[in-house]
């Protein structure tokens, strides 16, 4: 017996006022029954239970005062069992979290992706702390589950800027468990769409594009931000596999439901930060992928007034690349290469993995087709050969 005062001693006493046995106790233990044994090394002190959900629960089923365990009556963790006070400071930390990942979208727009890595860690580790603090009836209330979700899906993001694309896939189906849990057609839309673009990433197209029209047939019973967004994603799908006419429908789909919620579009309901420059940039990418260069490059000042108005700064970094891809189909080597500089300068300024290997993979596509003896494509080279040698440097130092 240890002689020191543990929890265990107060168990073991209650549970005997109680007229209870280590037995009975054992097959009411919270969360799963345990053996006999198990308890009688609580009581004897050789092991200690710290867990505060825990202790709360035993002290329901041993009328234990609350005070005994050290713990107040005032429980944040159990709303449900203590409405008033216990319900609001939930609410108000659900509050608080929701505004950090407004404020993590944010910074994602406008700022290099390790400042929104850092949040996204930051709350994931956070919801995980909750899921083991949490009792069961927390973790299933529906606002939970929609704030976990879109964790969920911030952390899926933060993959892809690290090109760990298998990692995303894998935490977009996470977010997808997540998002039928909370029965919210907002959130399931959305973890569908993420899904379908990782999807067709991985050149799993027809299956992207399954998944894609789960997500646009969810986002009926969503919200037009939500809808307009799916349609987006689902035009760029149609297009890399080469579907010209459905393309064009699911494009125009999102740019009309965009054009009348005017400047609601983006503006936060269900966590939809898209603007119509973000539309506009998959038709751009769209355009590409069916083989139209020219109607890209004639998108160019109106997709560009629209990222002005919105200062969004991430795809002011990524839209050079649709030119520079626009002008390398129609053979203006000159022009894709200085639109190929242009973005690579801009993605090394947002310190992404996943938008810097795009301008790699440009200069491959150059010298495959035979124009590596350019002198602008060597002088691309020379700079992207210059800059791996930095970054391989910073990392050794």
């Amino acid at each position: 017996m240890s002689d020191y005062y543990h929890y265990g001693q107060t168990i073991k006493q209650y549970r005997q006022k109680q007229g209870m046995s280590q037995a009975t106790l054992a097959e009411k233990w919270p969360g799963h029954p345990v053996n006999t044994r198990y308890v009688q090394y609580v009581e004897s002190g050789e092991r200690n239970i710290t867990d505060q959900d825990t202790l709360r629960q035993l002290s329901d089923i041993l009328d234990i005062p609350l005070w005994q365990f050290g713990l107040s009556d005032y429980n944040p963790f159990s709303p449900q069992n203590l409405p008033g006070r216990g319900e609001r400071f939930f609410q108000e930390t659900l509050d608080t979290i929701e505004e950090l990942i407004q404020e993590a979208w944010y910074t994602r727009r406008v700022a290099p992706a390790p400042v929104t890595e850092k949040t996204a860690r930051y709350l994931q580790n956070l919801f995980e702390h909750f899921l083991t603090m949490l009792p069961p009836s927390s973790v299933l209330e529906p606002r939970f589950l929609r704030l976990y979700a879109q964790v969920q899906r911030l952390s899926a993001i933060m993959h892809i800027e690290r090109k760990q694309y298998r990692e995303a896939l894998a935490t977009f189906n996470k977010m997808y468990c997540t998002a039928k849990r909370s029965g919210e057609p907002s959130t399931l839309a959305l973890a569908l769409m993420g899904m379908g673009t990782e999807l067709e990433r991985a050149g799993e197209q027809q299956e992207a594009i399954d998944r894609l029209e789960e997500a646009r047939d969810a986002s009926f019973g969503a919200s037009r931000q939500v809808a307009a967004l799916v349609n987006a994603y689902l035009a760029r799908a149609y297009a890399s596999a080469g579907d010209a006419l459905h393309f064009q429908r699911a494009i125009d789909t999102a740019q009309t439901i965009a054009t009348n919620l005017g400047t609601k579009y983006g503006d936060g309901t269900d966590y939809v930060f898209h603007r119509m420059s973000g539309i506009l940039a998959e038709r751009s990418y769209g355009y590409l992928e069916i083989k139209e260069p020219k109607k890209t490059l004639a998108m160019r000042d109106e997709i560009t007034n629209q990222i002005d108005l919105t200062h969004n700064t991430w795809l002011n970094a990524w839209i050079p690349l649709d030119w520079a891809r626009a002008y390398f189909m129609i053979n203006e080597i000159e022009e894709s290469v200085r639109e190929g500089r242009e973005f690579f300068h801009r993605a090394s300024a947002l310190q992404s993995p996943h938008a810097i290997s795009r301008a790699y993979n440009l200069l491959t596509a150059l010298e495959k087709a035979g124009y590596g003896d350019i002198v602008d494509v060597q002088t691309f080279r020379n700079e992207l050969n210059e800059a791996n040698r930095r970054q391989e440097n910073n990392s050794s130092s």
